[in-house]
C-alpha cells in the first residue's frame, strides 16, 4: 500500500528538513557579510572564520544528533518508497535526489571547508574564497531542502485534487446508475399499463 503525503514518514521528513533549513539559517548571519557584500571588511572575514571555527569544534554530540536528523529523513524516504505508487515515484524520488544531493554538497565541500577553517589550509584559493565556498555551499544546500519541501507539498496537493476527481467520478456514476434505475422502473411500469390496457 503506497504511503500518502499525510502519513507518519512525511511528517518526518518535513521536519528533518526543516531543522536542516533551520540550522543552515543560523550561519546567514555571517555568510551574508562575506558572501553577499562586495569587498567584506577583515572583520566580517574574522568573524565568519571564528563562527565555523566554533562549529569545526562543536562537541560530537551535537554533530551526532544533526546527522540522526539527516539519517531520519533518509528512513521517511525509504519508508514512503516501499511498493510506490506513481505518485510516490514521481514526488518522492524527486525529493530523495534533492535531499541526496544536499548531503553530497554538505560532506565534500561544507564538511571539507570546515577542516580547512581548523587547518588554515585552505588549498588553491584564499581564505575569502574558502570561506565563501562553504557559505555557496549552504545556498545550494538550502535550495535543495526547499525542492524537498516543495515536492512534499506538490504530492499533498495532487493527492487532494485525485480525491476530489475521485469523488465527483463516484458521485456521477452513482447518478447515473440512479437513473438507469429509474428508467428501467419506469419502462416496466409503462409495460405494466400497456398490459392492463391490453387486457
Amino acid at each position: 500500500m503506497p504511503t500518502s503525503s499525510r502519513s507518519f514518514p512525511t511528517a518526518v521528513i518535513l521536519s528533518a528538513t526543516s531543522f536542516c533549513l533551520g540550522a543552515i539559517f543560523v550561519n546567514w548571519t555571517y555568510d551574508h557579510k562575506t558572501l553577499w557584500t562586495h569587498n567584506p571588511s577583515d572583520e566580517s572575514i574574522t568573524l565568519s572564520r571564528q563562527h565555523y571555527a566554533q562549529i569545526a569544534t562543536e562537541p560530537a554530540v551535537i554533530r551526532n544528533a544533526f546527522h540522526i536528523v539527516i539519517g531520519l529523513c533518509l528512513a521517511g524516504f525509504v519508508a514512503k518508497l516501499y511498493k510506490p505508487s506513481e505518485a510516490n515515484k514521481l514526488f518522492d524520488g524527486g525529493s530523495l535526489v534533492l535531499f541526496m544531493a544536499g548531503i553530497i554538497i554538505y560532506l565534500t565541500n561544507v564538511r571539507t571547508g570546515l577542516g580547512s577553517v581548523l587547518s588554515g589550509d585552505w588549498g588553491d584559493v584564499d581564505e575569502l574564497t574558502g570561506i565563501n565556498v562553504i557559505a555557496a555551499s549552504q545556498v545550494i544546500i538550502a535550495f535543495t531542502l526547499l525542492g524537498v519541501l516543495g515536492l512534499q507539498f506538490g504530492q499533498y496537493w495532487a493527492e487532494i485534487q485525485d480525491e476530489e476527481e475521485n469523488a465527483r467520478f463516484e458521485q456521477e456514476r452513482r447518478e447515473l446508475k440512479e437513473r438507469r434505475k429509474q428508467q428501467k422502473h419506469n419502462k416496466e411500469e409503462a409495460e405494466a399499463e400497456d398490459s392492463k390496457k391490453e387486457k
